[in-house]
């Protein structure tokens, strides 16, 4: 079996212009020369692992831990640098990802250094044509090297076409053992939730499961996959607490404990039953399960 290719830069350039980039000017204005720090440890974070970073909610804390600013301040400088373009605000807000154009051209260029193959597998933003061609490259145009079709053999088209048709295959052969690889992963993360349900109750463990364990569009990596660091224990005593809060934050505009809504909602289920109207209610079986 192949090692699996490596994604992530040993280094990237500082460009020695950096601090005449107009974003970057203000960016210190703003949030002061510490934010140059926090800017620069996002970006060996980013290209330690490619071309781009999922947005973490443990993520200030760890650039907090690394650098000594507090974890509201280093909000504040993410929230600037993406509003500034120095992260896509568009992708951020899609797909809570920090990356940037610029970023991928730099991971493109020192690829192509090194003689790396570069795939933008997935939250690419540069164009397909800017991928594989640099601005040094000359691409002949059709008017210099007019073909003629009569003079191409037949048995050469139908060649590159059944090649074309054997990669296309195999390419799909490996997109479904990527997909299955990561439902048997996901079916593991699940399994290694279980000893916790007596600790933190079925209820939170599935919300908890059913957001990490998200898949990208490719589905060859769950949500928690991407993250910098991972540790279960702590990430779920992180949700916990912050469940706490969102409970105190609901009972404040509601008025109604967490039990109170709960019985609230049966209510309205046993009124739904009496009255026949079962359209909307579902037994998946779920209740068998662990959480």
């Amino acid at each position: 079996m192949g090692r699996n290719r490596k994604m992530g830069l040993d280094y990237f350039p500082f460009d020695i212009d950096t601090f005449q980039d107009i974003r970057i000017r203000k960016l210190i204005k703003y949030q002061g020369g510490k934010a140059m720090t926090v800017y620069a440890l996002l970006l060996c974070l980013i290209y330690k692992g490619g071309y781009y970073m999922m947005w973490d909610e443990e993520l200030p804390f760890i650039i907090s831990e690394q650098t000594g600013f507090e974890e509201a301040y280093i909000s504040e400088v993410i929230k600037s640098c993406l509003a500034l373009g120095l992260f896509s605000k568009e992708l951020f807000e899609m797909e809570h990802v920090l990356s940037s154009k610029g970023i991928q051209e730099r991971y493109r260029d020192i690829c192509k250094q090194i003689n790396r193959k570069c795939d933008f597998v997935e939250y690419s933003l540069i164009s397909s044509e800017e991928k594989h061609i640099s601005s040094e490259e000359m691409p002949i145009s059709s008017e210099e090297m007019p073909i003629n079709s009569e003079k191409i053999p037949q048995k050469k088209i139908k060649e590159k076409e059944k090649e074309k048709k054997e990669i296309l295959s195999n390419e799909s052969i490996k997109k479904k053992a990527a997909s299955a690889a990561t439902h048997e992963r996901k079916e593991a993360f699940y399994h290694s939730l279980v000893p916790y349900a007596d600790k933190y109750g079925k209820e939170m463990l599935r919300a908890f499961f059913d957001y990490w364990s998200e898949m990208n569009a490719s589905q060859t990596k769950m949500r928690f996959e991407k993250q910098p660091t991972w540790e279960l224990s702590k990430r779920l005593a992180t949700w916990a607490n912050n469940e706490k809060k969102y409970e105190k934050n609901r009972r404040a505009a509601t008025g109604k404990t967490k039990q109170e809504r709960v019985e609230e909602f049966a209510k309205a289920i046993a009124t739904k039953l009496a009255t026949g109207d079962t359209g909307n209610l579902q037994d998946g079986g779920e209740s068998a399960l662990p959480f």
